[in-house]
Parts: C-alpha cells; structure tokens; sequence
C-alpha cells in the first residue's frame, strides 16, 4: 500500500475582534510560510469576517473567522496550530484532513443551498400555522 506524499486539510480558526487588517494579515502571511515550508500549496483561503460566537471564548464575545484549504507533507498540521497556540490574537482553531479532491467551494454551495431549503421550509411551517390559527 502506497500512501500520497502530501495531504489535504482544512483549518478554521478565529482571531480576535480588534485586530486590524494588518495584524490579521500577518497572521495569514505565517500560516503561508509554514505550508510553503512543508512544499504545501495554499488552494483556498476565506475570511469569513467578524461574526458573534456561541459562547465566550478568551473574554471574546465575537470573533474573525477565516478557514483554509491547503496541501502539505507530514508536520504541517502540527507547525500550523503550534503557531496558533503560541499567538495571543488566535482564540480557537480546528483542522480537519480532506480527501484529495476535496472542493471547498463546492461543499459551500451545498451549505448554501441546504440553508436556503431549511428556510423555505421554516417560513413554509409559519404560514402553516398561521392559516390554521386564522
């Protein structure tokens, strides 16, 4: 059994509120130069933006949410989040390992559109119940 010389992974991780632009992007700059260290490649990279979380985490009521998709050789995961844990402006993280053809943008849509029917589906049960109420 042969196994691939590099893998795909997912990392989300959410920084703190105030940072500014710059700060943030320095942290993305790091986390760039650790996957290019390990011969990764960056696929994809989303800021999510500032968004509330659903419990206080590090006296953090919100948090800047990003999420990457990036290739890498054995170690990368590990120097990534040692480098989230050293950093003060890191408040949560969590990496999850893909299949090889993993498409996040594709699995996005599917969120999205999976959103959308479950909203329908809410405002279609209200109706419901507001016609039976009348």
């Amino acid at each position: 059994m042969s196994y691939p010389s590099s893998y795909t992974y997912e990392t989300v991780y959410i920084l703190r509120p105030g940072l500014s632009d710059s700060e943030a992007q320095n942290i993305h700059q790091k986390i760039d130069n650790v996957i290019s260290k390990f011969q990764g490649v960056l696929k994809h990279r989303e800021d999510a933006g500032i968004k509330e979380l659903a419990y206080e985490i590090k006296k953090e009521r919100s948090g800047r949410y990003s999420t990457i998709v990036y290739t890498g050789k054995g170690g990368v995961v590990e120097e990534i989040e040692r480098h989230f844990r050293i950093s003060d402006d890191v408040i949560r993280f969590l990496t999850v390992a893909q299949t090889a053809d993993y498409d996040f943008n594709k699995v996005k849509q599917q969120i999205t559109a999976a959103e959308e029917e479950l909203r329908k589906n809410r405002e279609f049960k209200e109706q419901k119940k507001r016609e039976r109420m009348q």
